[in-house]
């Protein structure tokens, strides 16, 4: 009976150390439990939070282009205009007066260029009786009934004549083309006048005034403002000021949502339509304008508003996650353990990367036969001259390097036979695995112990990163934190 009182001690304590050893909610013993989160499905969206004025999509500034006394204002602030509508009047007698004189001035020079002109026909007349008598005095001469000094008195007088119609010809155009200049002092007077009505080039709302009756405007120097008009408040667009850090997430056709204070329950939709290349400068920082547009109705928004806006700038649907805190837990080094034994081949994995390309790129099977060998080829070149115990897998320098060859080797085989719109998907795919990051999580294992997997994580949000390849699945349960647990 004793005996097996004495061995029973040793079982229990057996047992005792078992349990102490492999309990889920400790690590071997030393008193720390983990915090574990399951890796799921769901939705992951990248967020860039910025804020900007809201602004009318077109604001025209509207000015004088002379100066004198505002003599009527027609609108005022929210006051609704269309094309042509009167804003306001200057004072007109002035140039009134103007458009008189240069009235007056043309009628003088009508009535000199038909002077000019009865001058001329005159000069004909006598140039004809010149030369006529020219002829008459050269009969005579010949017959010697006539001296030759009448003679030449007549040649004299007809040359006389040609030389007057030469020079009433030149007055005439003289005097064509000071009614012409007549006519554009007119012309000119006349738009004066016209510009003494300030009018509306556009439809939209007036809403800024600086003027009153009365007051004089000086447009010497510049045209002064007078009103701004904002062109269809039913949409309007946000300039939003976006940091450098993240402006390289930002493209045109993200979507976005905004709030301002003077809605704070409210939530407005618009949609990034331009990401400026110019950048701006402040105590070291720099930022890149964002235009967002954005329907208004009921015309609730206001320029001037501030928008907090939220840029979606990508989103997945249905993409395996966990939580950001799995990624920087990091447990004792002297109880963690490694599951390889999970690991997936390079094999296996160069074959899922080749189905994947050859659906997203619509492969024909010339193309992925193409893949595989440059695949094939450069996983036995890197195990040859790497040292024993090499594996396309294996540590993640050796992995990183196997990747970028790969891609190279793929990049210059493939894309010559590609179409266009394949060459445009190959751009999309590359760009995405670019944009894969690996890393390493852990995940409490059956006996209790972290397990270490490695996963390459994409897209991230403020709560969760998406897991786009590795030995990391649906349910697991990853480590996000230890705490130490009283005895």
């Amino acid at each position: 009976m004793s005996s097996l009182f004495t061995l029973a001690i040793p079982v229990a304590a057996a047992g005792l150390a078992a349990l102490w050893l492999f309990n889920p909610g400790s690590s071997g013993g030393r008193g720390v439990v983990y915090e574990t989160v399951p890796a799921s499905k769901g939705q992951i969206r990248k967020i860039v939070s910025t804020s900007g004025p809201v602004r009318a999509l077109v604001t025209v500034s509207i000015g004088s282009q002379l100066s004198g006394q505002i003599e009527e204002v027609r609108v005022d602030f929210n006051s609704e205009v269309k094309p042509g509508d009167v804003l306001a009047t200057l004072d007109a007698k002035t140039f009134a007066a103007r458009v008189a004189q240069a009235k007056a001035d043309l009628e003088a020079a009508d009535a000199t260029l038909l002077n000019q002109h009865a001058t001329l026909e005159k000069a004909k007349a006598v140039l004809l009786a010149a030369e006529t008598n020219v002829t008459r005095q050269q009969g005579l001469a010949e017959k010697r009934l006539s001296p030759q000094l009448t003679l030449e008195t007549a040649v004299r007088d007809r040359d006389v004549a040609k030389a007057d119609i030469a020079v009433t010809e030149a007055q005439v155009a003289s005097a064509r083309a000071t009614v012409a200049q007549r006519k554009a002092a007119l012309d000119q007077a006349q738009i004066d006048l016209e510009r003494t009505d300030i009018r509306s080039p556009i439809d939209g709302t007036v809403i800024s005034r600086t003027v009153d009756p009365g007051q004089t405007v000086a447009a010497s120097l510049q045209a002064p403002e007078l009103f701004q008009i904002a062109q269809n408040l039913a949409r309007v667009r946000i300039e939003a000021q976006v940091n450098e850090a993240d402006v390289g997430a930002v493209a045109q056709g993200n979507e976005s949502t905004f709030t301002v204070d003077a809605y704070p329950d409210k939530q407005f939709e618009g949609r990034v339509t331009q990401v400026r290349l110019a950048a701006t400068e402040l105590n070291s920082v720099v930022t890149y304008t964002v235009i967002i547009e954005a329907a208004n109705e009921g015309r609730k928004l206001f320029p001037g508003m501030t928008a907090n806006v939220l840029i979606v700038s990508d989103t997945r649907d249905g993409a395996l996650r966990i939580s950001n805190d799995a990624l920087r837990f990091r447990p004792r080094t002297e109880i963690a353990q490694t599951g390889g034994d999970r690991g997936r081949s390079g094999a296996d994995r160069g074959g899922q990367m080749i189905e994947r390309l050859k659906g997203e790129l619509e492969l024909t099977d010339e193309q992925a036969a193409t893949v595989r060998q440059v695949m094939d080829q450069l996983r036995q070149e890197m195990s040859s001259n790497a040292q024993p115990g090499f594996v396309a897998g294996g540590p993640p320098g050796q992995r990183d390097g196997f990747r970028q060859r790969m891609m190279s080797r793929i990049e210059q085989a493939l894309v010559p036979s590609l179409t266009d719109k394949q060459r445009l998907a190959f751009q999309r795919w590359k760009d995405g695995r670019e944009a894969v990051r690996p890393a390493t999580v852990w995940v409490l294992g059956r006996t209790g112990v972290p397990e270490q997997r490695r996963v390459r994580i994409g897209l991230a949000d403020d709560q969760f990163t998406e897991i786009v390849g590795g030995d990391l699945q649906d349910g697991d349960r990853v480590i996000t934190r230890a705490r130490d647990v009283k005895p």
